[in-house]
């Protein structure tokens, strides 16, 4: 009696467990396969100025990354958004208008991603499968539309705070010091404040290659 109690409770357990893994298979905060692989991220863009700054540091040291733009901002800007593509970067999907995501409803959330997506499809000819929610809100709503979407999430690791101001410097040392294999950096090129995101990069790049790391996309680094 005991060995088939034992027997349920442990199918009881795997079944649980299978049920939490596929719960968050399709979210990524970083990936390690014993490689010194990192990865550079940047919301909220394209942006007139900003991104082409951008694009020129990493073009300097031969770098990829991915850039996860809002559709708003695409059809504003679509020469700078081909630029990124024709510079060999990638492209997520960052919703169409940037809302508050989590106080929208369900079609809300689903048109927003379904636009962004157009949006890209139709200036870029370009399909992306990665997505990363505003300001990294993400529950099992979210997860499951997604999936059916089937986009990966993108979360990070590594948070520059680039946005609030911060200055350089703070921000070079916070990244030299948390940062590890297989982790996802985030970082912006479309910002309403003054921010040192380029300045920071300058210095960041150097420094992690001199470390033995390389920088590849997203996507290179999950492995999809």
């Amino acid at each position: 009696m005991n060995k088939i109690k034992f027997i349920i409770i442990f199918l009881c357990s795997a079944l649980l467990f299978s049920f939490q893994a596929s719960a968050t298979s399709n979210i990524y905060y970083k990936h390690c396969d014993g490689e010194m692989k990192i990865a550079l991220t940047f919301d909220d863009g394209p942006h007139p100025k900003k991104t082409p700054q951008i694009l020129e540091v990493l073009r300097e040291y031969g770098v990829r990354a991915t850039f996860f733009e809002i559709g708003e901002n695409i059809r504003y800007y679509p020469q700078i958004a081909k630029m990124v593509l024709s510079e060999g970067h990638e492209i997520g999907n960052h919703t169409y208008s940037h809302p508050h995501i989590n106080k929208i409803n369900k079609s809300d959330i689903c048109q927003e991603l379904y636009d962004c997506d157009e949006v890209m499809k139709d200036i870029l000819n370009y399909t992306p499968n990665l997505f990363r929610p505003p300001e990294g809100i993400v529950d099992d709503e979210i997860r499951a539309i997604a999936q059916d979407m089937n986009y990966n999430v993108i979360l990070w690791s590594v948070d520059t705070k680039d946005w609030s101001g911060r200055s350089a410097d703070d921000i070079v040392n916070d990244v030299e010091k948390s940062v590890k294999p297989g982790d996802i950096i985030l970082m912006h090129d479309y910002t309403s404040r003054n921010c040192h995101t380029v300045e920071a990069l300058r210095r960041i790049i150097p420094r992690l290659l001199s470390k033995g790391y390389t920088f590849v996309t997203v996507s290179e680094l999950i492995n999809k």
